[in-house]
């Protein structure tokens, strides 16, 4: 069996009293799409720039496709493509030099240059402007053929959509799952949980430089969960809602309450029916919701793999 995209054993990097990251243990296998999820100053940039070899680990070890980062670092950059979250380019050059000058600092040819210029809506008129000219969005567009152009084995995107436009947020997904298809280990942090939700197979959530759970985003359990929003005609006491079993994090605001149900919803539905129920909202429990309520202080941690 080919060894795993990216395999990280206890890593702990550490900047005097600010938080980077601490005992990261995670195995990315290689074809996966990975979610890397979590506030910022979780540690998931420390945790990404460890695995690339920008930064030494005070503690652990991570190997890429296969080699370790200590001792053959340019072996697994070469199978690599890499998007940082703070993105910086030569103002001066165009946007087609730019390219081309990054495409030289790779092993693996460009071959998907035009196809994704063609998906993220570069034209030939902006290859040829000054990057200095460039929009926030058309300075991340660049960096993202950039970084894929050369249809690296393991693409690590450090918040990719910032500052796109939804209309190429969704191309960018769909191409980004193509290429999964076709083998592409795909490992990304994001504040945009939709889209984790909609690509991933797996996610980790970071909190405080610790890995607080690694699940197939399937296992979260969202599918039995709905988050439920009641708003009343008349103030109603939190105890009558209290009969109805899997009623979680229950708020009362008002003549509003809003709390997570566990359980299927017929119970409750009967409960309401004796109440002056002004207006009811039940939604699937999405992958916000998961992460909102794991990062509160003193959720339990779940299991890492």
């Amino acid at each position: 069996m080919s060894p795993p995209a990216i395999a990280a054993e206890g890593l702990t990097k550490r900047y005097g009293r600010a938080r980077g990251v601490t005992g990261v243990s995670l195995t990315v296998e290689r074809g996966e799409r990975f979610g890397f999820l979590g506030p910022n100053g979780a540690g998931k940039t420390t945790f990404i720039r460890l695995a690339l070899g920008m930064l030494r680990p005070q503690e652990g070890r991570v190997a890429v496709m296969g080699h370790d980062l200590a001792t053959d670092r340019m072996a697994a950059l070469g199978e690599v493509g890499y998007l940082p979250g703070e993105l910086s380019l030569y103002g001066s050059l165009t946007g087609r030099r730019t390219l081309e000058m990054l495409a030289r600092l790779h092993p693996r040819p460009p071959v998907l240059r035009d196809e994704l210029l063609e998906v993220l809506g570069l034209e030939t008129g902006d290859l040829r402007r000054a990057v200095r000219q460039y929009s926030r969005g058309m300075k991340q567009k660049l960096g993202l053929v950039a970084a894929l152009q050369h249809d690296p084995p393991l693409a690590i995107l450090d918040e990719p959509t910032g500052g796109l436009d939804p209309v190429v947020q969704l191309r960018l997904v769909e191409w980004l799952d193509a290429r999964s298809r076709t083998g592409m280990t795909v490992f990304f942090s994001s504040h945009v949980l939709a889209e984790v939700e909609a690509l991933c197979d797996r996610v980790a959530m970071v909190r405080d430089g610790e890995l607080l759970l690694v699940r197939d985003v399937s296992d979260l359990g969202l599918g039995a969960m709905r988050a439920v929003r009641v708003r009343f005609s008349e103030p109603v006491a939190r105890e009558r809602l209290a009969v109805v079993d899997g009623i979680e994090d229950h708020a009362v605001d008002g003549t509003e309450h809003r709390f997570t149900l566990t359980r299927p919803p017929g119970p409750l539905l009967a409960v309401l029916g004796t109440l002056p129920v002004a207006d009811l909202v039940v939604a699937p429990f999405s992958l916000e919701d998961a992460v909102r309520t794991l990062y509160r202080p003193g959720a339990g941690n779940g299991s890492a793999a």
